[in-house]
């Protein structure tokens, strides 16, 4: 008598681990012809198999996933196939290995796996010893192991399943790696030629984080330079444990938020690195033109409603981490920055610098509300804790004029016109750029003119903020003190409102900026 013949003899509710018996037959186009269901998990159509001319080795098929994802082999054999599951106490568990570093799986394991209840207890126990069985040792390296190793396109799919594939699985033949002055990961404009790849391989500490600069490259326009910045997973969750709204905010659900909420939420987001670089090639400045940059989040740190990124951006990340020796189960900020040359020529590379300075960190402020010049409001710094007093000088409601909305569809949409602006002194004066005042409301979005079938859009999304700073600019204040001149205005209204809540954002570095002589290689 073979082990499964033993196993389907078990007097033993095994739904409790999601083999629950059921159809040895699958009407899922996405079960491989000739397969014999082995137990069904009960959710998703999730259901285990035998394949025709594999042995006894075990499928897992999930109907949910995306096609040319929904079929993965777990064990070779089936005796392999019930070790892990005593050794994982469920199926959920080798069924998603294949989405996860082995961080991820082994955090699934003890926080998100299906409880170990007092009847899957008992289950676990009839089965181990009813078969005579051991749990694996390592379930995870086994299935890992097995999947690198297997050969996909062997998988016997029904007629018409082919058709559901996505253009993708076409595409993994990996472009010739090329990297352009005039474009970003993924395109280029122009036809300027590659630059040459320059290994650098240099990596050091910098505002809490390991940053990486594997290479540069040089082309006839100037310098390009990759930023590769770690992040550990463990930094990722810390942060999604305080924002629990992240998800909802991805979604456009973000109502629960204040704005300043939303502001700190996108400061403390572990993979946003603002940053200013500079380079200096054989001691001359080279002044920074523009970059690009997307970070990768682990699999391991993805919630599930996650879990389907962006292609051509995940494709992109894949090959930076392939191209230079990247771990994949460590979150990632990627940069691309392109800096041109000082001189008319291309020079030849002796010394290469790379200068840091970090972007100025928001740091939410109070809310206050005036209404005419000549008002002050009392505040304390929230960094230094000293205290200072905003003057309106101005205080204005305007609304735009034709002029203004020239480069607006205005035969379609109706567009808000109508805004406040604000004019003040700070006393004692801060220096420019640590501050910002903005409207606490979100404006009102331009509205259709002519109202859409049922079920249509009938509003776009808001207009920006007008005017945000004036530099250079001084006001002289009552008692004869000048201080900078400072300015913003409200979001756009249809109508004036009553009253309008404006907050303060103050600004500043919590790293110090940093010279690195990067390693160029020997001739």
């Amino acid at each position: 008598m073979t082990l499964y013949q033993r196993y389907q003899k078990l007097d033993i509710d095994l739904s409790q681990l999601g083999l629950e018996r059921g159809e040895s037959r699958s009407d899922y186009l996405c079960t491989p012809k000739g397969a014999k269901v082995i137990g069904w998990e009960g959710a998703d159509g999730i259901h285990y198999c035998f394949l025709k001319g594999f042995g006894d080795m075990v499928f897992a098929v999930n109907p949910s996933n995306l096609p040319g994802d929904q079929v993965h082999p777990l064990a070779r054999s089936f005796e392999d196939f019930l070790r892990l599951v005593l050794a994982c106490g469920h199926t959920a568990a080798p069924e998603q290995a294949h989405l996860w570093g082995r961080e991820g799986f082994q955090m699934y394991l003890e926080e998100d796996a299906p409880s170990l209840t007092p009847e899957r207890q008992a289950t676990l126990d009839g089965l181990r010893d009813g078969l005579s069985l051991t749990p694996m040792d390592d379930p995870y390296g086994y299935i890992r192991d097995i999947q690198a190793n297997f050969d996909y396109a062997s998988i016997p799919f029904r007629k018409g399943y082919g058709r559901l594939l996505p253009e993708e699985p076409k595409q993994p033949v990996r472009p010739e790696w090329r990297v352009y002055f005039d474009g970003n990961f993924s395109s280029h404009q122009g036809r300027d030629r590659p630059g040459k790849e320059v290994p650098i391989h240099a990596t050091f500490q910098w505002d809490g984080h390991l940053w990486h600069v594997p290479a540069v490259y040089l082309c006839g326009k100037g310098l390009v330079a990759d930023f590769c910045i770690q992040v550990e997973p463990g930094e990722i969750r810390a942060w999604q444990d305080k924002w629990k709204q992240w998800t909802d905010y991805c979604r456009g659900e973000d109502d629960a938020l204040t704005p300043e909420q939303r502001d700190q939420m996108m400061a403390e987001h572990p993979l946003t690195f603002q940053f200013d670089p500079g380079m200096e090639a054989n001691g001359r400045a080279l002044k920074r033109q523009g970059g690009s940059g997307f970070s990768w989040m682990p699999v391991a740190c993805l919630p599930p409603e996650a879990r389907d990124p962006d292609r051509q951006q995940l494709w992109e990340a894949i090959r930076l981490m392939e191209h230079y020796g990247l771990d994949p189960e460590k979150g990632w900020a990627f940069c691309r920055e392109s800096f041109p040359w000082a001189s008319k020529a291309k020079p030849a590379l002796r010394t290469l610098k790379l200068r840091l300075s970090q972007s100025p960190q928001p740091i939410p402020g109070p809310r206050f509300t005036v209404h005419e010049p000549g008002e002050t409001v009392p505040f304390t710094h929230p960094v230094t804790g000293d205290a200072h007093t905003l003057h309106v000088t101005e205080y204005e409601r305007q609304e735009l004029g034709p002029e203004r909305l020239t480069l607006m569809d205005s035969e379609q949409w109706d567009y808000p016109t109508c805004y406040t602006s604000l004019s003040c002194a700070i006393t004692p004066d801060l220096p420019a750029g640590s501050l910002s005042l903005q409207d606490c409301g979100d404006g009102d979005r331009p509205r259709l003119k002519t109202p859409l079938e049922p079920g249509r859009p009938t509003v776009a999304s808001s207009v920006g903020i007008l005017l945000a700073h004036r530099r250079g600019e001084t006001t002289l204040l009552p008692d004869g003190a000048e201080a900078l001149c400072r300015a913003a205005s409200s979001a756009l209204r249809f109508r004036h409102p009553e009253e309008i809540e404006w907050r303060m954002t103050f600004y500043r570095k919590t790293a110090q900026d940093v010279e690195i002589e990067l390693p160029l290689p020997r001739n």
